[in-house]
């Protein structure tokens, strides 16, 4: 690697969330204004995601012992004079007040609604802790902005398809990706740049959109906080059932742990009853057991199991060999 290159790497591991976003925003002021302001005069406005009170109470007892090490990002607010528009660090701000500071230092930005949305967004992508289910809400959203900012890259859909039934399968290249989500607007290189800035695989924003794009907005409500939402595989499977009203209930279905299993799921959101699971046979209960003690056991006392199964007559041509070295 070049010095260049480790500079360069070396910025973008120390630079936070809101800069990165920055360096994609075209109107930013080149130098932010850094300077203390009331909390009270932050706006706080209609956030995509809550604070999450554990890592307000985490960032309060930071900023108690060390101080604020980063400001947080505001724009002005328009036609309120003197008043600001959170952007990023709402734990920062949240952590403050509840600590009583009459001030906090911010970023002042001039930024349209579209640039802080994108900023909001971005700084939400690269947290941990995001579960599926809102990863996927917050690659939707950033389409939405992406080809809001960036309208000369948007491929604008033929009138006749404008209505067409969402495809099912796998798109055969970017081109018709959009179309294959049946996504407004389609976009062309919207993954491959998401990808490159925010260090996800473009793999995992297709997914995203195939969730987002594939749920209706009840069954989104619906799994939203629940076990559901954390499992990518299940949302898949429910994004992918054409008619909505089936597809919330066979949410709601493992949501309440009538269904256990997607198959069963569908059964059920078709009026069915699914048909009962098989009796469980005496070989797979002790195979069930064994394999319960195998994953709980550290691995002296696997080896200790090895070790005995070598000295004893296994069924068919089943054989233990220790290895050489004891």
């Amino acid at each position: 690697m070049s010095a260049g290159e480790t500079k360069k790497s070396a910025k973008a591991d120390n630079a936070q969330p809101s800069d990165l976003a920055f360096s994609r925003v075209a109107s930013v002021e080149p130098t932010p204004t850094d300077r203390s302001i009331p909390v009270e005069r932050i706006i706080k406005g209609d956030r995509l995601r809550a604070a999450d009170p554990a890592a307000v109470e985490a960032k309060r007892v930071s900023m108690r012992e060390s101080g604020q090490i980063s400001p947080i990002l505001v724009r002005p607010a328009p036609d309120q004079p003197g008043w600001f528009i959170l952007v990023a660090g709402l734990h920062r701000l949240e952590a403050a007040i509840a600590e009583g500071w009459p001030t906090i230092r911010a970023d002042v930005r001039q930024l349209t609604d579209d640039e802080a949305r994108l900023i909001e967004v971005d700084e939400n992508l690269i947290s941990k802790g995001l579960t599926p289910l809102e990863r996927a809400i917050f690659v939707d959203v950033r389409l939405q902005v992406w080809g809001r900012l960036h309208p000369e890259r948007v491929i604008k859909a033929e009138a006749d398809d404008a209505s067409a039934a969402p495809k099912r399968g796998r798109p055969q290249n970017s081109a018709k990706f959009a179309e294959f989500l049946d996504a407004v607007p389609p976009t062309m290189g919207f993954g491959v740049e998401t990808a490159e800035e925010l260090g996800i695989s473009e793999r995992t924003i297709r997914n995203a959109l195939l969730i987002a794009r594939g749920l209706s907005s009840l069954t989104l409500a619906k799994v939203a906080g629940t076990k559901l939402a954390k499992n990518e595989g299940l949302l898949r499977q429910l994004a992918a059932v054409p008619d909505k009203a089936e597809q919330l209930r066979a949410a709601e279905a493992l949501i309440s742990e009538q269904a256990k299993t997607f198959p069963d799921a569908l059964v059920i959101a078709t009026g069915k009853t699914p048909a009962p699971a098989p009796a469980p046979r005496p070989v797979d209960e002790t195979v069930a057991a064994f394999m319960a003690i195998w994953k709980k056991a550290p691995p002296t006392h696997r080896e200790a199991i090895l070790h005995k199964l070598s000295g004893e007559k296994l069924p068919g041509a089943w054989t233990v060999m220790e290895r050489a070295d004891g």
